[in-house]
């Protein structure tokens, strides 16, 4: 989770799934410092190495275009997978074709429960 904030603290990831990783930027957006450490907590909760390999799979954003993430991944068994731009309905078809309905009809229904409960 990243935060909109300069410093991040422990108190923001209250109630969050346990091993939730916190992290705050200026922007509250991933760049290549936040990215750094989102790799190492991959590796950490995933067990990977070189005997036991894993698939990250990502955007083309700037931020995942740092060596020492790469190395990282590289030296743990961490294969990392970009996927190309503007193509999410392609390689994604869940998002498009299910998860997109469903919020479509979960904030209906929000806005009828919002109206009735004023």
């Amino acid at each position: 989770m990243i935060f909109p904030r300069v410093h991040f603290k422990e108190f923001m990831t209250y109630g969050a799934p346990p091993g939730t990783l916190g992290l705050a930027t200026k922007r509250g957006r991933m760049n290549t410092d936040c990215f750094i450490q989102v790799v190492r907590h991959f590796i950490k909760h995933t067990n990977s190495s070189k005997s036991n390999p894993s698939l990250l799979i990502l955007d083309n954003h700037e931020s995942h275009l740092s060596i020492e993430a790469i190395a990282a991944c590289k030296d743990n068994g961490v294969t990392m997978l970009t996927i190309p731009p503007h193509c999410t309905n392609k390689l994604q078809p869940l998002d498009v074709g299910l998860l997109k309905p469903f919020q479509t009809f979960y904030n209906a229904a929000l806005d009828v429960w919002m109206m009735n409960h004023s």
